[in-house]
């Protein structure tokens, strides 16, 4: 009884993180396990160090978080990528990912868009995407990042350029969370909320782990769009299993899966927040968990960024070796 007792404490210790997530058993190392080679900068990251620092680079602006112990261990890597009008720093107080993510062994990059017309805008633009993974893969190289745990993340605008690495640069990332809009161009800017056409060939390609949440009040991006998304990838990747993970009185959380083995998540909730844009209130174009203009709630069941570094912690890309 006590060799049994010991095998299991075994077992949950080496799969419990520092945080204390019970994480699916993996051949792919634990981020920040693996001796690293000496630091090699570039002509952006030209003073490679740990903590907090605002890089300028290829015309854009990165806010980047090292934890003290990837300068020396294999860290893996999270972009978090902010909507419509916010930068890196409101993306980080509603995502907290800086710190969580930092907790468990990921560099965090937070980009910032540049300022147009009408304020900060990534514009839906493919050029945005092309440079944001571009200074990804600096960071991998600069860091010398686990291939296997390099991930993307977005709220609402950078949830439309989460979707785009799916699409264009699915070979570079392990999993991917978006929050707030669907796989599909918007058709009209001026009128709120916001209904799309889910993308075309976007998902005949290679196929990545995604976890995608979305409110059924959304006043910004309309829920249609969610429901498109959640068809178009059934049908593309093959989805034929699902399962009710969560349902209670505001929110559902179902899994699907398929042959592969290819995971989606899809996270539907009637929480609303108080705040409000240009176009009117917000409502349901929240982060669940948090307080505040875009918050969903304090009280909610999750907190979204929480959510995303289990998630990413439970779906890296295999190992080829």
């Amino acid at each position: 009884m006590k060799k049994l007792t010991f095998i299991l404490f075994t077992f949950l210790l080496l799969n419990i993180s520092t945080s204390g997530y019970l994480v699916a058993d993996s051949k792919v190392p634990w981020p920040a396990t693996i001796s690293i080679p000496e630091l090699v900068a570039d002509n952006c990251i030209s003073s490679p160090r740990k903590g907090t620092t605002d890089i300028k680079c290829e015309g854009l602006m990165y806010t980047l978080h090292v934890p003290e112990i990837c300068l020396t261990k294999a860290c893996g890597l999270i972009v978090d990528i902010h909507g419509y009008q916010m930068t890196a720093d409101f993306q980080d107080y509603y995502t907290d990912l800086a710190e969580r993510g930092g907790n468990e062994g990921y560099i965090v990059v937070q980009p910032t868009a540049n300022k147009g017309r009408y304020g900060r805008s990534w514009e839906y633009s493919l050029e945005n995407v092309s440079k944001i993974s571009d200074f990804m893969n600096r960071v991998k190289k600069v860091f010398h990042v686990m291939e296997e745990r390099i991930h993307v993340t977005g709220f609402s605008q950078g949830s439309w350029m989460s979707w785009r690495f799916v699409c264009n640069y699915a070979d570079q990332v392990a999993s991917v969370a978006p929050i707030g809009f669907g796989a599909g161009w918007p058709k009209d800017l001026t009128k709120a909320p916001v209904r799309i056409n889910v993308f075309g060939n976007c998902f005949k390609g290679k196929q990545v782990d995604v976890l995608y949440a979305h409110g059924k009040k959304d006043a910004l991006v309309h829920y249609t769009g969610a429901i498109k998304t959640v068809k178009k990838i059934g049908e593309e990747w093959g989805m034929d299993k699902s399962e009710i993970l969560f349902k209670e009185k505001d929110y559902q959380w179902v899994r699907f899966t398929n042959p592969k083995g290819t995971v989606f998540e899809f996270i539907s909730y009637n929480w609303v927040s108080s705040g409000s844009s240009f176009l009117g209130k917000v409502e349901g174009h929240c982060f669940p968990g948090v307080g505040s203009y875009l918050g969903c709630g304090k009280k909610n069941p999750f907190h979204w960024g929480d959510e995303v570094v289990k998630f990413f912690l439970e779906h890296p890309k295999e190992s080829t070796n």
